[in-house]
């Protein structure tokens, strides 16, 4: 399996066979312009999560914590096994099994993977989505549910599913499903909005790390 790199995401992915329906349901376009809007205008942002992976081809099921930082195009994520950092033009992905760092300027696909806020933007080009009603996640919250379709029939995913939370509009998990049979969930378990962050936050600083291989691949 990829590095967790290929994940958030999306995650983060963030994150397709055609649906049944083809239409773009105007309901589930009023949430997904109010989530997007609340994250855009979130200011600095951080986040805890937990991640689900499920790979039924290779009899895998892996979970972990992380947090997370954003602001803007920049973000930092850290998991058990990875700290990743970007800037908006580079990103640094620090290995700490091996206490080794990749650098390298990623094309805007490969943002779009791991910037968790990207997975709400996924709507506005190529996808179809549906409003699929209120429903109590996990937590027991009531949450709004919509799933994403895209329109190219040969996209490696079959389905997105996100939930919003309905007092402020801020996405609370989403699920993305393969065609492979693997899926990723991610649970936002709480979040703060409007950080006064520094822009340090999201550049490797060498000196927390000075024994650590430099990998450059820019």
């Amino acid at each position: 399996m990829k590095s967790i790199t290929n994940l958030i995401l999306i995650v983060m992915g963030l994150f397709l066979s055609a649906p049944i329906f083809a239409q773009k349901d105007a309901k589930a376009k009023e949430l997904l312009d109010k989530s997007s809007a609340t994250l855009n205008q979130s200011g600095g942002m951080s986040a805890s999560f937990s991640v689900n992976i499920t790979d039924d081809a290779n009899k895998m099921n892996q979970s972990f914590e992380g947090q997370t930082f954003l602001n803007k195009a920049k973000f930092f994520i850290e998991t058990p096994d990875q700290t990743i950092y970007f800037d908006g033009k580079t990103q640094w992905v620090y290995n700490k099994a091996i206490d080794e760092v990749s650098i390298l300027e990623p094309n805007p696909q490969d943002i779009q993977v791991l910037n968790p806020v990207s997975v709400f933007e996924l709507y506005k080009n190529g996808y179809n989505y549906k409003y699929n009603g209120e429903k109590t996640d996990i937590k027991k919250r009531k949450v709004y549910d919509i799933s994403l379709f895209p329109t190219d029939k040969k996209d490696e995913i079959k389905q997105v599913n996100l939930q919003i939370n309905p007092s402020d509009y801020m996405p609370v998990f989403f699920h993305i499903i393969y065609k492979n049979k693997m899926e990723f969930r991610v649970y936002i378990n709480k979040y703060q909005t409007k950080l006064n962050l520094p822009d340090s936050q999201f550049v490797f600083d060498k000196s927390k790390y000075p024994k650590a291989e430099i990998n450059d691949l820019r």
